[in-house]
């Protein structure tokens, strides 16, 4: 029998995906990897936090330091020791103070760039003092505000004082450095939103007779208070768990609730007072971020 009219049976079709779905199928969760290093981060905040909590509930001894044990005496000590009320108030106004003057002095700035051509320059000046240390810049200032220092030998030159002024180991030396520090988290967060909001929604509150300020309070300003809203929480977040301002500038003489823990921790090693201590300031952080968020939240919604 001859062969030569049997034809082949046909091959099967190839799946076009057939390698693509093997590959598919083997996909690694990249979801799952980008959010690794971000939970490792917060995991081992966490960790930190109940490790301070439980050294907060030990005693503490001068001769044999810590003590294992379960109270809540050192909760207490916060609230009656007056050391500690000063502190805590003397905190709060300077993370205040730097949060108000960081957004009276970043909203027009933010603007500007939002509005500017050369936003990739500008934003770059912005954070390039970030990229020098902290402690540099402290002692940057340090000597900008002496006795001799160039502010000091400007305004005594202006006139605006006769003489030289005590600058320095004050709570406004603190204030400067920390408002120059921080500026770039309150400008960002507001640029960003302002770069979205769609121009010609002022151009029609120009066509219908609006003027600029008016056009501003009603448009401009209620779109723009999600970019107030971040900025005011990470300033004011970051200016009340400062260190080295207060450590440099303040020279021993404001007494902050950081300064205050690393006595508590390295000079009369009461671990357990500064680990209630760092998780009071902690708690009252998040608790007026949390009563400031809710109310800015409202008030957007209620102008819109």
């Amino acid at each position: 029998m001859s062969l030569a009219g049997v034809s082949a049976p046909p091959a099967p079709p190839r799946s076009r995906g057939g390698a693509g779905a093997h590959r598919t199928g083997r996909r690694l969760p990249w979801g799952g990897v980008l959010f690794l290093p971000g939970a490792l981060v917060i995991g081992s905040l966490l960790v930190a936090c109940l490790i301070l909590f439980r050294y907060s509930l030990n005693a503490w001894d001068p001769v044999r330091t810590m003590v294992t044990s379960w109270t809540g005496a050192n909760y207490l000590a916060l609230v009656r020791d007056p050391v500690v009320r000063r502190a805590f108030i003397e905190t709060l106004r300077i993370g205040v103070t730097v949060t108000l003057v960081c957004l009276v002095l970043g909203y027009p700035v933010a603007y500007g760039i939002s509005r500017s051509r050369k936003r990739a320059l500008l934003m770059f000046l912005l954070v390039a003092p970030l990229l020098m240390d902290a402690l540099l810049r402290s002692f940057g200032w340090l000597v900008m505000l002496g006795h001799h220092g160039l502010v000091n030998v400007l305004l005594t030159g202006l006139g605006v004082w006769a003489s030289p002024k005590r600058l320095i180991y004050t709570p406004l030396s603190v204030i400067i450095e920390m408002i120059h520090e921080l500026i770039p988290f309150m400008v960002l967060p507001i640029a960003s939103v302002l770069e979205r909001i769609d121009p010609t929604l002022h151009e029609a509150a120009m066509n219908l007779r609006a003027g600029p300020v008016r056009a501003f309070w009603f448009i401009t300003l209620p779109l723009s208070l999600p970019g107030v809203l971040a900025g005011t929480l990470l300033t004011f977040a970051l200016a009340m768990s400062a260190f080295v301002a207060p450590l440099i500038l303040g020279g021993g003489n404001v007494l902050t609730m950081t300064i205050l823990i690393q006595q508590q921790m390295l000079t009369t090693l009461n671990w357990p007072l500064g680990s209630a201590e760092s998780i009071a300031l902690v708690l009252v952080v998040l608790a007026v971020l949390t009563a400031y968020g809710r109310q800015a939240r409202r008030i957007a919604r209620g102008s819109a």
